[in-house]
């Protein structure tokens, strides 16, 4: 069966990491550098960083994998066919016909 919105939130969680690792390799040394004059700040700051990146691995291979096993299925041409046991009822509801009287 085909998850659209395993594929989308995968899809998102790849795109979340790459933008997480292009700000680790352009601007954390910056935001780093600007804590430096507390150094308990600086070194927790680098130490959340670094398990963060650690962390980033694993959930990148995973995102990966749900993006890789939900792939969409082939694009229909958008003609939608109704199943039998979904059709609904041309007339008004009975809950309807028993508010209106």
């Amino acid at each position: 069966m085909h998850y659209p919105l395993k594929y989308r939130r995968a899809r998102t969680v790849l795109y979340a990491v790459a933008l997480f690792w292009l700000w680790t390799w352009f601007g954390s040394a910056a935001f780093i550098a600007s804590l430096f004059h507390s150094p308990i700040h600086a070194i927790i700051a680098m130490y959340a960083l670094f398990a963060f990146v650690l962390l980033s691995i694993p959930v990148f291979l995973l995102a990966l994998a749900q993006l890789v096993l939900n792939r969409p299925a082939e694009v229909h041409d958008g003609v939608v066919v109704p199943l039998d046991g979904q059709r609904k009822p041309s007339g008004p509801s009975p809950r309807m016909q028993r508010q209106a009287s």
